[in-house]
């Protein structure tokens, strides 16, 4: 009997944290199930990150919330000497396009790296 082997497949995409919705990278969530986001060191002021979702790149970017109508953000635990990773939440991988956006200034302009897998 032969070893069954599943080939998974990983995206990255380059993102600057801001407040402005309009100002986010759009990330496509099609064919992923997991992910997580990479963030370097940050203001330890800063608290959350919030994740808005689409259909489609035109259309309206729309809070997403979780199956218990909680918000679907991710809790910073942020740093001035190390970097952190965040588990994104399990609503955002039902859309095919999200943005993650910054919950407060304090990590506005930081650099992130969303990590996606099949």
């Amino acid at each position: 009997m032969s070893e069954i082997k599943i080939r998974r497949r990983l995206r990255s995409v380059n993102v600057t944290l801001a407040t402005a919705l309009s100002s986010c990278e759009t990330i496509r969530m099609d064919d992923m199930a997991g992910g997580v986001i990479s963030i370097g060191t940050m203001s330890t002021n800063a608290s959350t990150l919030q994740v808005y979702g689409s259909d489609d790149a035109s259309a309206t970017f729309r809070r997403v919330y979780g199956a218990d109508g909680s918000a679907a953000d991710i809790t910073l635990a942020p740093s001035t000497s190390v970097g952190t990773i965040y588990a994104l939440p399990d609503a955002a991988f039902a859309l095919p396009l999200a943005k993650i956006v910054s919950g407060d200034t304090n990590s506005t302009g930081v650099s992130a790296v969303v990590a996606l897998k099949s």
